[in-house]
This record gives structure tokens, C-alpha cells and sequence, in this order.
């Protein structure tokens, strides 16, 4: 039997569990088993001495953080600098990071209808902010991130209204919001927001976040990150199996 599992902070808010179980029970899969590794520092990731554990997702606030502790990269958690999944060869225990976010932001951006010139506001300037980015250039969507910490080349909170008529696409990438601090949101000039807008929070739970509601009050289109977050993880076993059926771990 082989342990998968997620490795972050506050794992309270975590559903990676609840659907990996699910999905091995429904399949009968008796192979895996997945479990919650709540680390309030990342450097006692070296105090996971379990030689089962074969891989594991990545969560905030380590998604650039766990670079560090890891071998390789493949070549998309290279270009974004962002890994939220790892696969641990049980011959060598050597670690090679990659990036699922990816796909599962582009499959939600693909349900959504986008004029051709929109332009793209992303709120934060984290981790996750990376795999936003880079998406969107693959899309030919033009951006600009939005920092709280003054940063070349990225607009502030502060000045946002004088910029904001300009982008008809938001996306919060910041945890403001998430349970269980879900009173929380993103500062920026809501009163702005219109029907032309679509507003894509990348928080999952709640399934409606203050900034959902307010974008919605206000006409918006808005999305959470459910099918973004199931596209990932569902990804994240793809890889786990490829790597263990390329080493002959598995059939």
C-alpha cells in the first residue's frame, strides 16, 4: 500500500482528504491511502520518515516554499516557480516537484465566455499568482497583479480605481476569505464592479466568499475554485501512477 497526502498549514479547510477517500472507495482502490500532514513549519517536512509515503500535494502557504526541499522540477513547476505536487521515488527518495494548478485554471478559465481583448486583474502576488500568470499568457490575456507590498511592475490596493474600468476579468489568488476566516476579503473598489465583469475566486470554501457576494451583488458573473481544485487533484494521481508505473512500482 502506498500513503499520498497534503502537506500545509490550517489544514482545517483541506478537501483533498474527504475526495481522495472518496474516490478510493468508489473505486475500490486499495492501493492508496491519503492523509493530512499539518506542518506549522516547512522544515519538518524532514520529520515525515515514512517510506510508503510516495507523494503528496502542496498547499499554502508552501507552494514556493517546498522548492527548496525538493530534487527536481519538471518543466511547467519550473516556469512558474510553483509546485503543488510531488512524487517521492521509493527507491531513492528523491522528490520531483510539479505543477497540476495549471490545468486545473485553465479548465475553469475554458468554461467561462471571455470577450477576445479582456484584460485580467489577479489579486495577490503569492505562489498561486505564478500559475494565474501563466495561464493566462498562454491565452493571450493581457494582466496585472495587484500586491499588497509594492512590487515593479504590479498595480497596489491604493491606486486600484484609477486602473480598474480597464480589466473585466478578477481573480483573487489571496487566501482572504478562506474558512474559517471567511469574513475576510480582497480591498478593492467593488462599487466599480458591473455587470461586464466575471470574478473568479480561487477559494473553495466556503463555495461563496464575501468577494463572490459582493461581485454579485453588483451584477458580476462570478465562479469559485471547485472545478479548479478537482481538475488538480485528479491530475496529481495521473502523475503519481505515471511515476510508479515508470520506476515498475506499478502494473
Amino acid at each position: 500500500m502506498y500513503k499520498l497526502g497534503l502537506i500545509g498549514r490550517s489544514l482545517e479547510h483541506s478537501f483533498s482528504k474527504k475526495y481522495f477517500d472518496k474516490k478510493f472507495a468508489e473505486e475500490k482502490n486499495n492501493l492508496f491511502t491519503y492523509h493530512l500532514y499539518d506542518l506549522q513549519e516547512l522544515n519538518h517536512l524532514q520529520n515525515i520518515n515514512d517510506s510508503t509515503l510516495i507523494g503528496f500535494n502542496v498547499t499554502s502557504p508552501y507552494k514556493k516554499k517546498i522548492i527548496q526541499h525538493i530534487d527536481k522540477l519538471d518543466s511547467l513547476a519550473q516556469k512558474t516557480q510553483s509546485v503543488n505536487t510531488v512524487f517521492v521515488n521509493p527507491k531513492n527518495n528523491k522528490k520531483t516537484g510539479y505543477n497540476t494548478d495549471i490545468f486545473g485554471f485553465e479548465k475553469l478559465l475554458n468554461h467561462l465566455s471571455l470577450q477576445k481583448d479582456i484584460k485580467a486583474l489577479i489579486l495577490g502576488s503569492g505562489g498561486v499568482s505564478n500559475t494565474i500568470s501563466y495561464v493566462l499568457n498562454k491565452k493571450h490575456i493581457k494582466y496585472r497583479i495587484v500586491s499588497r507590498k509594492y512590487k515593479t511592475d504590479m498595480l497596489s490596493y491604493e491606486n486600484l480605481g484609477n486602473f480598474f474600468h480597464d480589466f473585466k476579468l478578477i481573480i483573487n489568488t489571496t487566501p482572504l476569505g478562506q474558512y474559517p476566516h471567511i469574513n475576510n476579503y480582497p480591498n478593492i473598489p467593488y462599487h466599480l464592479i458591473s455587470d461586464t465583469h466575471q470574478c473568479i475566486d480561487l477559494i473553495y470554501n466556503p463555495e461563496k466568499t464575501i468577494f463572490l457576494k459582493k461581485a454579485e451583488k453588483k451584477g458580476a458573473k462570478i465562479f469559485n475554485g471547485y472545478k479548479m481544485l478537482i481538475t488538480q487533484a485528479e491530475e496529481s494521481f495521473v502523475i503519481w501512477k505515471k511515476c510508479l508505473k515508470k520506476i515498475g512500482c506499478l502494473n
